[in-house]
Formats: C-alpha cells, sequence, structure tokens
C-alpha cells in the first residue's frame, strides 16, 4: 500500500503535450453530416391538417344535431297547432269521442 508509483513520466511531457498530439493529426477536410429531419417533423403539416379537418367535421356534426332537434321542435310545434284546430273544430260541431269512434268504425 505504501509502495512508490512505479509508472513516470517524463520531465516536461505535459508541457507541450496538446501541441505535439495536434500536429500529429491528419488534415482532413471537415466531414458535413446531412441530417434526415424525424418522421413526426414532416409529418406535422398533414396532421395539422387532419386535426382541423376532424375539428370541422365535428363542428358540421353538431351544427346538423342541432338543426335536426329544431326541426323536430317545430314540428311538434305545428302538431300541436293542427291538434288545437282540431279541437275548436270538433268542440263547435258538438261531436265527443263516442261519435268519433262511431264515424271511425263505419
Amino acid at each position: 500500500m505504501k509502495k512508490k508509483n512505479p509508472f513516470k513520466t517524463p520531465e516536461g511531457y505535459f508541457d507541450n503535450f496538446a501541441a505535439d498530439f495536434m500536429a500529429r493529426l491528419p488534415e482532413n477536410e471537415p466531414v458535413t453530416v446531412v441530417r434526415k429531419q424525424p418522421l413526426v417533423k414532416m409529418l406535422r403539416p398533414l396532421l395539422y391538417a387532419a386535426c382541423l379537418l376532424a375539428i370541422c367535421f365535428g363542428g358540421y356534426l353538431v351544427w346538423q344535431q342541432s338543426e335536426a332537434e329544431n326541426h323536430s321542435v317545430k314540428m311538434a310545434e305545428t302538431i300541436e297547432q293542427h291538434d288545437q284546430y282540431v279541437d275548436d273544430y270538433l268542440d263547435c260541431a258538438m261531436l265527443d269521442n263516442g261519435d268519433i269512434y262511431a264515424c271511425i268504425s263505419e
């Protein structure tokens, strides 16, 4: 444990180490690396368009549903008004349910 380190470096070895090491490296032209765009980046505009289309289609479906509900409400009001006219006519004609059933059954 208390032995001396058997490995020694020569005096001044690390003084010019970086400069010597760089001088020994060969001169190469810089290499340009062409990175491909990730698939998500390439498809991002398509994903945005699909989301926009889904939102528009959903809005259209909600609008159609509200239009159908409005139509059914208007139809129910029309039928109710028609029934009121029929009731008024039957009251004026002095017909009751028994007379109506007799007319229908004949």
